[in-house]
């Protein structure tokens, strides 16, 4: 089963709101801290300003290492620069991430 905030395999933590006379399905989360946001947002929540500033530098990463392959066919693409692609941005949005909440921890 899959954290219902993060999509990490769950830990054996959840929430279940019939246990507290509420309508909705059981979530599962990989830690106190998810567990935490599910008890208070109960759900999904949007980007914080951290996570979009993420994404916008991944983005940015991402589109300049398409722009040095030369090539925007994907259908042309090797499975190496696929996987290179998928790394650029992964590794861009969790640096970021992990950037910002040195400064602001989200706890």
């Amino acid at each position: 089963m899959l954290c219902d905030i993060c999509r990490r395999e769950y830990r054996g933590f959840g929430y279940s709101p019939r246990l507290t006379r509420q309508s909705g399905p059981d979530l599962w989360a990989c830690s106190m801290r998810c567990l935490d946001i599910i008890g208070r947002l109960k759900g999904m929540i949007d980007p914080n300003e951290h996570e979009e500033a993420a994404l916008r530098q991944a983005s940015a990463l991402g589109g300049e290492y398409v722009e040095s392959l030369g090539r925007t066919n994907l259908a042309q693409w090797s499975e190496h620069e696929w996987s290179t692609l998928i790394d650029v941005v992964v590794t861009a949005f969790q640096d970021h991430l992990r950037d910002a909440y040195t400064q602001d921890p989200p706890f």
